[in-house]
């Protein structure tokens, strides 16, 4: 790396960063025992973390997913897994937080026939996790950002920008979504590109999703809170979807014009312009209730704009995604091995007649 004015702007915004994750969105002064897992890819902001965490007299441990090493001592690796997970489970126990940043930097490195075993332990840890308050960090590796066509340094602004952002105005925007949401039963949606959409929320209850531990801490409850965050979303009536979902562009799903026609929330008819066999042959693969609608969200964070990844582009104002597959953890009921979420940027939206959003404006 240079020394170069620049790359001190990028160290100091990291910085910044982290000192709102820890006493803004983690809240560490309430539960100082805090758990950090990280990949080497995301290293950087993880220490800085510990270091914050530190500062204010939390009590931070580090634990990193290293794949070059795993790669070297692979066989051993490999065999020790079972008891790191023993160790690691162990560290969940007790930590008041978990702050979990993405651990892989580049999966397909590491052989077939060891990726079972490793997303195995990580799907053990996961399921540990579920019971603690945790952070969600959405910061994978230049290398994945980039292979899906985006630049990374305006990655890395949009997650500086999406994370530095007054949370108070999120959790105000939110509710006041959701309170026009929350006793309407039919939702339609609208977009330039062709998609005419509509569905039933009755009786499914709205969440906001403020960007802080606040109220993880409040009910007791292990919840996690995505970073950025910012959105509402809803798990629709399973069956009661009906019109046509377009998404002009995603580079995650290597599809163009993708065209999605929904009769009583399932998925009947497919096509795209480009990449339509791929993702038909990606459907057919997954399990369950793969094809029903799933997720209806609007995104709460006026700090971000979209960049083309549905994980960052959700969360932006302005911006509303459906999603299809699982919903469980949404308080549907529909089982799935997927969640693929489609975002729509300035759509028009309307809650029983009534307009809530048009072109990507609250009407307020």
């Amino acid at each position: 790396m240079l020394d170069t004015e620049p790359e001190r702007s990028w160290e100091v915004a990291l910085k910044e960063s982290a000192h709102v994750i820890v006493t803004t969105v983690a809240c560490l002064r309430k539960r100082p025992n805090v758990l950090v897992i990280c990949g080497q890819h995301n290293k950087v902001l993880a220490e800085y973390i510990m270091l914050e965490s530190q500062r204010i007299g939390a009590h931070p441990y580090l634990w990193t997913f290293d794949e070059n090493f795993f790669l070297r001592r692979q066989e051993t690796a490999s065999k020790n897994l079972t008891t790191l997970l023993e160790h690691m489970c162990s560290l969940v126990d007790k930590s008041g937080v978990v702050i979990w940043l993405s651990q892989f930097e580049d999966m397909k490195k590491i052989p077939a026939r060891s990726r079972k075993v490793v997303y195995s332990f990580w799907d053990a840890v996961d399921q540990a996790v579920k019971s603690k308050p945790r952070l969600l960090v959405n910061l994978p590796s230049p290398k994945y950002i980039r292979s899906i066509g985006i630049n990374y340094l305006e990655f890395l602004a949009a997650f500086i920008n999406g994370v530095k952002v007054d949370y108070n105005r999120i959790k105000e925007t939110g509710s006041n979504i959701a309170s026009k949401l929350a006793t309407k039963k039919r939702i339609h949606i609208y977009h330039s590109s062709g998609t005419d959409l509509e569905f039933n929320i009755e009786d499914r209850h709205v969440r906001v999703e403020a960007g802080t531990l606040e109220q993880c801490y409040s009910t007791g409850a292990g919840c996690g809170v995505d970073v950025p965050a910012g959105e509402v979303y809803v798990a629709p009536i399973e069956n009661s979807a009906n019109g046509l979902l377009v998404v002009d562009e995603s580079e995650e799903y290597c599809v163009k014009g993708l065209q999605l026609q929904f009769k009583n929330g399932k998925v009947t008819g497919l096509k795209a312009e480009r990449g339509g066999d791929t993702f038909k042959r990606f459907l057919e693969q997954a399990q369950g209730g793969k094809d029903r609608i799933a997720e209806f969200g609007v995104g709460t964070n006026h700090n971000m704009k979209p960049v083309g990844w549905s994980i960052y582009d959700e969360k932006a104002l302005g911006t509303a995604h459906v999603a299809i597959g699982n919903n469980v953890h949404l308080g549907g009921v529909n089982k799935a091995s997927i969640h693929l979420d489609f975002v729509l940027n300035k759509p028009t939206i309307k809650a029983d007649e009534e307009l809530v959003i048009e072109g990507g404006i609250l009407v307020q």
